[in-house]
């Protein structure tokens, strides 16, 4: 480079190099102003002064209009500046906080060591919290503080600066929706049905406490399974079709079945609704469940109550219907074996010199009779324990029960059961009665007999036995019913009295047996129990509390012992049934005067023109007017007669003549009746 061409250069860098160290004098103050050669003023520091200003006006404006609070803290948490957000936030003016510590203003002192650590202020980090303060009127601010250190030319801190964003709403909407979802929680948990949210493809998402009970899982097990490995396949199918109506937007409710996780069903009810996103896009279902097993087997059980009490009006109808013809034939019978001994006994002197004729009557007529009474016995029992087992619970009161004769019936009603299986050894001890109702305690004693019966093979009778006792035991009449059959496990004994249990083969039992039994035992006030062993046998323990007082319903006319002798009555028979009056007259007749009819109208005219009898034998059952009719109008206009009615009846089958003979302070005669009985009362009646 030639001599000429290097000055140009050298000047260039003399200049910069005076230029910087002007510069470097200006900032450090060494010099106040640099000169303009052209106007000879000073120019560089008026333009930094100028700068300067512009720079301190620009942050003082974002101070003072920032929509933060900011405040500067010194090294003692002194406040040295508020801005006017601050000020407002808070409720205080700015020149009242100055000076005041920062931690005045935070009333909550577990924030505060979380708040403004001084020594990472010191450190020079940033820090970021959510703080509560209080406002000059007492309410509470919730602000995002933001601190970082203030340091000096040489790094020094020399204090805070806090910056707070009022999070006031925020945190108020937050604590709404905290609440909200809080209370739909413990509504989702705490209500009694299950409640379970699936996808599309009918993976669990969620369940609630109620549902994972149901099934017997714990919640957080059910999530990720599928809703169809809880079901059985017919249930799937069901299901799978429900899922495809949700996808097109239905809402639907159905009944089905789940799978218990011990391998049990359960019956229930789903209400269920498809979920859609925010686009309107199919995401899953919502399902609301409802355990309905109970009710279902309530609902179950209320079936076979119907049909029962349906097949109970039926037998008692039929039993009204035997028993009137019934009772003109043991009436006959008794009246025709009555004839024949006093035939018989009034030729005792012909038939020691030899005749022949009271020999055959004897051989060839009296046997055949006493057969044919004892069968007619028969089927008078059979139709007692008949009408017995009909009555209906919630129309019989309980009263005093003989246990005995109740499991006297139910053994004749059982024995065909029975004697193909069993021997039956009876125990019966002396017992008081029990306070029960006389049909209900009958079907706890048939169904115990025979289950009994049925735990045993037919074909080996020598070989097994069914043992019935009776005995008084602490204040409480017990019934035991126990076999040698083939015994319950341990691992179903439990479950014997709930209801659709069995383990009995299909179509021999429905497992509601056992299940009503207890259900009628408690409702008595009483106890049920059970004893088993596998391959010896069991035994059932009924338990009843003793009747403290007399029978509540209606008490047919006992036998008495009554003199042969008494006056001879004038005796209105009133009956439906023609045989059955000509039955009564010929028991009655050689002792009173008889008057009868077929019509309960025609004995009403009888006693309202003025005639009068002894005793008015009335059937209670009859057509057009029944005896209570009959016994209501006699009230009105002939009280005298009314009072002399004696009810005879073959069966009140209807509620309203049961509960006119429970309410009714009198006795009645049942038919069949037997003619000594009817003339016993009558003569009891008129002596």
């Amino acid at each position: 480079m030639t001599p000429t061409k290097a000055r140009p250069a050298r000047d260039l860098a003399l200049r910069l190099a005076e230029a910087e160290a002007t510069i470097e004098a200006l900032l450090s103050g060494q010099i106040d102003a640099v000169v303009d050669s052209k106007s000879h003023t000073p120019v560089l520091l008026s333009k930094a002064q100028d700068a300067l200003r512009e720079s301190e006006e620009r942050y003082r404006r974002i101070v003072e209009t920032a929509n933060e609070g900011i405040w500067t803290i010194d090294t003692e948490q002194r406040i040295t500046f508020v801005n006017p957000r601050l000020a407002e936030m808070i409720g205080y003016p700015a020149a009242e906080m100055l000076g005041k510590p920062f931690f005045e203003f935070i009333p909550d002192s577990s924030i505060r060591p979380a708040t403004l650590r001084t020594e990472r202020s010191r450190q020079a980090m940033s820090e970021e919290t959510e703080v509560r303060l209080e406002r000059r009127d007492g309410s509470e601010l919730w602000v995002l503080l933001k601190t970082s250190a203030i340091l000096d030319a040489n790094g020094k801190p020399i204090g805070t600066l806090a910056m707070m964003t009022d999070r006031t709403r925020h945190r108020q909407a937050e604590e709404a929706l905290r609440k909200s979802e809080e209370q739909y929680r413990q509504i989702v948990e705490t209500t009694t049905e299950g409640i379970v949210k699936s996808s599309g493809a009918a993976q669990i998402i969620f369940v609630n406490r109620r549902f994972a009970e149901m099934l017997g899982y714990e919640a957080r097990e059910m999530i990720g399974m599928s809703l169809f490995d809880l079901m059985s396949d017919s249930a799937r199918v069901v299901a799978a079709d429900a899922f495809n109506r949700r996808r097109l937007g239905h809402k639907d409710a159905l009944d089905t079945t789940f799978l218990h996780k011990d391998g049990t069903s359960i019956s229930v009810n789903i209400a269920g609704a498809p979920l859609f996103d925010g686009d309107g896009q199919y995401i899953g279902n919502l399902g609301v469940v409802r355990d309905v097993t109970e009710q279902k087997k309530m609902q179950s059980q209320l079936m076979v109550s119907d049909r029962m009490a349906s097949v109970g009006t039926l037998a008692a109808g039929v039993a009204h219907e035997i028993n009137n013809p019934l009772a003109a034939v043991i009436a006959n019978l008794d009246y025709v074996s009555d004839s024949l001994k006093r035939l018989v006994g009034g030729e005792t002197g012909a038939r020691d010199n030899g005749s022949t004729e009271s020999a055959w009557i004897l051989e060839e007529i009296k046997s055949p009779i006493d057969d044919a009474r004892e069968a007619a016995e028969r089927v008078r029992f059979i139709v007692r324990d008949l009408k017995m087992f009909s009555r209906s619970p919630s129309e019989e009161p309980r009263g005093t029960v003989d246990v005995n004769a109740i499991m006297e019936s139910s053994l004749r009603m059982a024995w065909n059961e029975i004697r193909h299986r069993a021997r039956l050894i009876k125990n019966y001890g002396p017992v008081p009665g029990v306070k029960a109702n006389e049909a209900r305690l009958g079907q706890v004693c048939l169904n115990l007999v025979v289950n009994a019966a049925q735990a045993m093979p037919e074909g080996r009778a020598d070989a097994n036995e069914i043992r019935i006792t009776t005995s008084f035991e602490h204040e409480r009449v017990v019934i035991e019913v126990s076999d040698t059959g083939a015994g319950i496990p341990p691992d179903v004994i439990g479950r014997i009295f709930d209801a659709f249990f069995t383990t009995k083969a299909v179509g021999v039992g429905t497992g509601l047996g056992l299940a009503i039994c207890h259900r009628i035992v408690t409702d008595m006030g009483g106890e049920l129990t059970v004893e088993s062993e596998v391959g010896k046998g069991t035994k059932f323990r009924v338990m009843l509390p003793v009747a403290t007082h007399t029978k509540e319903h209606e008490v047919a006319a006992p036998v008495e012992s009554v003199p042969e002798t008494g006056r001879r009555g004038r005796i209105l028979v009133v009956d439906d049934e023609q045989m059955v009056v000509r039955s009564v007259q010929r028991i009655l007749s050689k002792e009173h005067d008889v008057i009868a009819t077929v019509a309960a109208a025609e004995a009403l005219a009888l006693c309202t023109s003025g005639e009068k009898f002894d005793l008015i034998l009335c059937d209670l059952m009859m057509p057009d007017m029944t005896g209570m009719d009959l016994h209501r109008e006699l009230l009105l206009v002939a009280p005298d007669q009314a009072g002399r009615m004696i009810f005879v009846t073959g069966g009140a089958f209807t509620p309203t003549a049961r509960r006119f003979l429970s309410e009714t302070p009198k006795e009645h005669i049942e038919k069949p009746f037997d003619s000594a009985n009817l003339r016993a009362i009558v003569r009891r009646y008129l002596r």
